[in-house]
């Protein structure tokens, strides 16, 4: 069973508040569609947690006042995502997945018979903290797709330049394109193999591991070249993918991907771009 302690362990309680930090701020990049930069992510985990573990301190405890709060947050998203041309969404949904997590932890406590109101911290087990994140972030998650479902489709002007050449394509944007670099979270487009065969030659129509080691022997291509696991309605597999030296979407920079597929687009247009650019 557990039971509140007056003794805080610093270790146990900066390790706590690390994990969680961390966590929210990754959470909070992904529903966002930020690019990952999982370094940055951390220092500001740490800056949290130590000033968790400040505020803890007697002497120090204006620290824990809401204004004091408010400015740890927006320091830690400014660490975290300062890069971001979305940089106020992603603030915002941190707050927002904060909120629900910590109300998430103290009801928690609750039902486990901890009554923890006026105390530094809510003493639940790594158990219960990770079922309340896996709960918030699967009701999070749910939120912003069944916004998106609801969001009109457009068109884009997608501009991809490679070392060969600069190609435009007439893109859709689709709020059922998630597809993404698992390792640095950047999204991808999906673009016809056809059309950036005019700039890349055959190689981007081959299937997609020749298409890796075909591409990445062009010149300004080494180290641009990845494959991405993808999956739809009854398919998955992998598609070679590009980091070009630029891509804009009408006429503003984004940071992405440019994913190859041999079949053919229906609609019109010729690449499939996330919604949340």
């Amino acid at each position: 069973m557990l039971v509140y302690v007056d003794t805080i362990y610093a270790d146990s309680f900066f390790a706590i508040n690390l994990i969680a930090d961390y966590l929210l701020l990754l959470a909070s990049a992904r529903v966002s569609g930020a690019v990952l930069h999982r370094w940055r992510i951390f220092f500001a985990a740490v800056l949290g947690a130590a000033w968790a573990l400040a505020s803890a301190v007697p002497k120090w405890g204006m620290l824990d006042q809401p204004a004091a709060k408010i400015a740890l947050g927006v320091g830690m998203c400014l660490i975290a995502y300062g890069h971001e041309r979305r940089f106020w969404r992603c603030c915002g949904m941190f707050f927002a997945i904060s909120a629900l997590f910590g109300g998430a932890v103290w009801g928690a406590g609750m039902l486990a018979g901890i009554d923890a109101y006026g105390q530094a911290y809510v003493p639940v087990s790594f158990r219960t903290l990770a079922l309340a994140f896996a709960l918030c972030y699967a009701a999070v998650t749910l939120f912003m797709r069944r916004g998106a479902v609801k969001a009109p489709r457009r068109t884009a002007l997608l501009s991809v330049t490679l070392p060969s050449g600069r190609v435009t394509l007439r893109a859709l944007v689709d709020t059922g394109n998630v597809l993404s670099d698992p390792i640095s979270g950047r999204p991808a487009a999906v673009c016809e193999a056809s059309v950036l065969s005019k700039a890349l030659g055959p190689a981007c129509e081959l299937e997609p591991i020749g298409a890796l080691e075909a591409l990445s022997s062009l010149p300004g291509l080494a180290g641009r070249v990845t494959l991405l696991p993808y999956s739809s309605v009854g398919n998955s597999g992998m598609l070679a993918a590009i980091r070009p030296e630029r891509v804009e979407v009408d006429g503003e920079a984004a940071d992405m991907l440019i994913a190859l597929t041999n079949q053919k687009l229906d609609g019109g247009y010729e690449a499939v771009i996330p919604a949340q650019l």
